[in-house]
């Protein structure tokens, strides 16, 4: 089981990092199909990790001015207080209903970037947005950090399309902003989560082993392709695999 986790984190740390979303949104199907950990387990243990990928990658993407620092901050300041809602809401769910709805925001998100690949002609093509008010951050990123912390994630898997639709971000831009706000908004929730007894520090520690390296190796990666093709290919499989994984946890 400790070979399959450091896999398993050189995999989802490339991914989480490549595409901006911190990794336990990916971390806890994986965890559940191929390790086996119980529902709660697989949700909480990969929370500690998106701080960690989230971190390394973000001073790849610092240090080609990538990051917009307004809205990431307007975003935390509404959506740490709406993780650590979300968080302390986790305990009124059980553990299938959960593993259910994850797969339905995997299936979500994966349509997403099939649609965003469609769409980034559309948004390379205008050079300037109007810049979005406060009130509108705000109200975004509560209602993410809400989610984020029923599902356990850091909330990239939302922030990422959200930057994109909402506030008219480029696609790199909102992926380096996205993996920021998920660096800061992760940790309550994984503090939460820890007391809650929903994370196994082995498993998370010996993931860590494969993160460490490959986050950084997506981010420099993302920033030096285009990663068009790719992110079309990641949605396919993304669709794919969370229409398995939520008729595998209907048969449990």
């Amino acid at each position: 089981m400790n070979f399959e986790a450091i896999i398993i984190g050189c995999i989802t740390g490339f991914l989480s990092a490549f595409f901006g979303i911190g990794g336990s949104s990916i971390d806890t199907p994986v965890l559940r199909t191929f390790l086996n950990l119980p529902p709660l387990i697989a949700l909480g243990t990969p929370l500690p990790l998106a701080v960690l990928t989230s971190t390394i990658a973000s001073f790849a993407y610092k240090r080609e001015h990538l990051v917009n620092f307004r809205i990431a901050m307007y975003s935390l300041i509404a959506g740490v207080p709406g993780m650590v809602l979300g968080s302390s809401l986790t305990t009124y769910f059980s553990g299938r209903f959960l593993m259910l709805l994850t797969a339905v925001v995997l299936c979500l998100v994966g349509i997403d970037f099939i649609i965003k690949n469609i769409m980034e002609k559309s948004f390379a093509a205008k050079k300037t947005f109007p810049t979005p008010p406060v009130y509108y951050i705000v109200s975004v990123a509560a209602v993410i950090g809400i989610l984020s912390g029923v599902l356990a994630n850091g909330g990239g898997i939302f922030f990422v399309p959200a930057y994109i639709i909402f506030f008219r971000m480029k696609i790199k831009e909102a992926i380096a902003t996205s993996l920021l706000t998920v660096a800061v908004m992760a940790l309550p929730g994984s503090i939460i989560h820890y007391y809650l007894g929903h994370i196994d520090m082995r498993i998370s520690a010996f993931m860590a082993i494969g993160v460490v390296p490959m986050a950084y190796i997506g981010a420099r990666l993302d920033i030096r392709t285009r990663s068009k093709t790719v992110m079309l290919l990641y949605g396919i499989v993304m669709v794919v695999f969370s229409i398995y994984f939520f008729i595998s946890q209907l048969k449990i």
